[in-house]
């Protein structure tokens, strides 16, 4: 297939004082090397952007690699944009595509011409630099005066239609169903001894799920406990982001414990998750439901989970997770010292030994200490199988009891919401304390219930039957059994403490 020529014209309006695409072609031919040569016209198009007929035939045949040169009367012919010129010249030399302007004397052929391109080029990098900053500071005034950013809606909020500083957005706006399942998080995860694992199961055994029908796991709750926009930021919140080194755009006097917060990833490498320092705070301008000191406490936990062993990989040990110094709690880790002489040895560290000002503890013998707790796991396990009848009989009533305890305060709370309308201040006052009295209440019965389904759960069978082929599970199946009775271990050389889930 031969190459030829091609000559671009355009014109955007019929003016006396404007060269007309008739004579633009004149000048363009006197350029033509050889016979073959195609006419490209754009007549009545404007230079401000590349959307025209012509040029974009002209563009198609270049792509298919029918064109040897493109000839303009004059540079601005192609586009009146740095950027668009700049792309428009990459395409040509990715398709070996020379380039020559007739009135700039710029042919992309001769070595001057190809010195000019790289100008241009220059400019161009610059020109998309400086629009990306622009983005980039557009970006970060609008996130400081509270608009919304886009990105997922996080859970328990839907958006909604506002305006801030006259300028049209979306907010936040809380969706009734889902703050009653975000709060039961908070609740539950603030206990000490509550990992991520325990709450999802709790919310899989309550037949909660999240807003696309699917269970939580683990990433989507820390997700949860990590994100501001729950909280009633006041001065304490305030103070707890100052302390972490997090830069926060409003002043101290705005923290008046009613809006929830953005959370903005800054230069620091290390993710929100992970660290607050050099992340930038916001207050939002919808009203949180979470209050502060909740919402730190499960901060906190995630920020310093090196406390908590993660049991993932483990393969020293199946307590991996559970047990935990007496002396400061952190977690003990196993260790195995190989021998050439005798038997491999497995010892317990603790986690924070060589931490500055660290534990002082010294180890343990990891085969000892795993045969006591096995022990005892065999004899929690016989209580259940002498229950009697009776008392599972009295259990089951007890479920009831309070299951219509529940119903009784849903009735109660749902009567006094109705109240609110016609309440004065003094009415309202009392509203609000006797609603999260009862929403204690009815806090402290779920937990009874959930502490009672374990106690009586029909898995007591399945996991005697796992203890007594204990030596032939892996190391993965002994850490899920422990799981399903206990909740944490803390040793020393004097003692063995253990806390049951059952």
């Amino acid at each position: 297939m031969s190459l030829f020529d091609a000559i671009y014209t355009r014109q955007s309006v019929d003016r006396i004082d404007s060269i007309s695409v008739e004579s633009q072609a004149e000048f363009c031919k006197k350029e033509v090397i050889g016979q073959e040569v195609k006419l490209y016209t754009d007549k009545g198009y404007s230079g401000k952007n590349t959307d025209r007929p012509a040029f974009k035939e002209l563009m198609r045949d270049i792509q298919a690699g029918k064109v040897r040169r493109v000839i303009v009367y004059r540079l601005d012919r192609i586009s009146r944009s740095v950027l668009d010129f700049a792309g428009v010249i990459d395409v040509f030399q990715k398709h070996n595509v020379d380039f020559v302007s007739t009135m700039e004397k710029f042919d992309t052929g001769t070595p001057i011409g190809k010195a000019m391109l790289m100008i241009v080029m220059i400019f161009a990098q610059l020109e998309r630099e400086t629009i990306q900053q622009r983005v980039i500071d557009a970006y970060a005034s609008r996130s400081k005066r509270g608009f919304y950013m886009g990105g997922p809606v996080p859970f328990g909020f839907c958006l909604r239609e506002t305006t801030i500083d006259g300028v049209r957005t979306k907010m936040y706006e809380p969706v009734e169903e889902e703050t009653d399942i975000v709060r039961q998080i908070f609740s539950l995860y603030a206990e000490p001894q509550t990992s991520f694992g325990d709450v999802m199961r709790y919310l899989e055994e309550h037949g909660i799920f999240k807003r696309n029908g699917k269970l939580f796991n683990r990433s989507r709750i820390r997700d949860v406990v990590v994100n501001p926009v729950y909280v009633r930021a006041d001065y304490q919140l305030y103070d707890f982001f100052k302390a972490q080194g997090t830069v926060i755009v409003n002043a101290p006097e705005d923290f008046i414990g009613t809006n929830g917060a953005y959370l903005y990833s800054g230069n620091e490498k290390k993710r929100k998750s992970v660290s607050l320092v050099g992340h930038t705070l916001v207050l939002a301008p919808h009203e949180g439901f979470i209050d502060s000191d909740t919402w730190i406490k499960c901060r906190l936990k995630c920020l310093n989970n090196q406390s908590v062993a993660k049991p993932v990989k483990a393969k020293a040990t199946w307590l991996a997770g559970k047990i935990k110094c007496a002396y400061c709690g952190y977690a003990l880790t196993a260790k195995i010292y190989h021998c050439k002489t005798k038997a491999d040895n497995r010892y317990y560290l603790c986690s924070n030994k060589y931490n500055t000002g660290g534990c002082h503890f010294s180890s343990l013998d990891a085969d000892v200490i795993d045969g006591i707790v096995f022990e005892e796991m065999q004899k929690k396990l016989t209580e259940f199988k002498t229950l009697s009848k009776q008392k599972r009989d009295d259990g089951n009533l007890q479920r009831i009891e309070r299951k219509a305890k529940i119903e009784a305060i849903d009735k109660e709370i749902s009567a006094l919401l109705d109240k609110i309308p016609s309440a004065n201040d003094t009415v309202m006052a009392y509203i609000n304390r006797r609603v999260a009295e009862l929403d204690a209440q009815k806090k402290e019965l779920y937990t009874q219930i959930a502490r009672q389904d374990k106690e009586y759960g029909d898995n007591i069978e399945e996991i005697n039957g796992y203890m007594e082929h204990w030596e032939d599970l892996s190391v993965s199946d002994k850490i899920t059994v422990v799981d399903c009775l206990v909740e944490n271990i803390h040793a020393s050389k004097e003692e063995i403490e253990i806390k049951w889930k059952i």
